[in-house]
């Protein structure tokens, strides 16, 4: 029985070749790495860029509906021909401010104008800069503990 083991051992076999993960990749590009087993080659860093962009267009949802939030028309009593309305709204940790004109044209013919403007960079609640490392790899940071409402402030001023 030792005979056997030992000439088992001492007979050469056949083994597997080592893959060279990044050599079957690198037609791709850099980044892209083999998954053993399959034919298929994965760029490791477009899920972190998909993390990216989802937090990025969720962000700019958020400033969006802030902005729509803020654009408040003004109401123009009788006898009144101008009136101004500022406002600020809060939706979602994204802040905006927003003013509207209100001019009477003709007796109850009246222009509107309004502009907005998204203020998510910089503020207190934003989390558009905020990243988390996770297996090495950073990733958009998560946190549940931050307050989300929607809110809005706004002053008129007619004449």
């Amino acid at each position: 029985m030792l005979a056997t083991a030992v000439l088992a051992l001492a007979i050469p076999t056949p083994g597997h070749a080592a893959v060279e993960y990044e050599k079957v990749c690198s037609l791709y590009g850099a980044g892209f790495f083999y998954i053993p087993g399959t034919d298929t080659c994965v760029n490791a860093q477009q899920t972190v860029q998909s993390q990216f962009d989802l937090a990025r267009q969720i962000t700019r949802a958020a400033t969006g509906t802030a902005m729509a939030a803020s654009l408040v028309n003004p109401f123009l009593p009788d006898g009144t021909n101008y009136a101004i309305s500022t406002h600020w709204a809060v939706f979602d940790g994204q802040h905006a401010a927003g003013a509207v004109g209100m001019i009477r044209i003709q007796g109850n013919l009246s222009l509107t104008m309004g502009i907005a403007f998204g203020l998510d960079r910089g503020s207190l609640t934003s989390n558009s800069n905020r990243t988390a490392t996770e297996f090495g790899v950073a990733i958009p940071a998560q946190s549940w503990s931050d307050i989300r409402a929607l809110g809005r402030v706004g002053l008129q001023y007619s004449w």
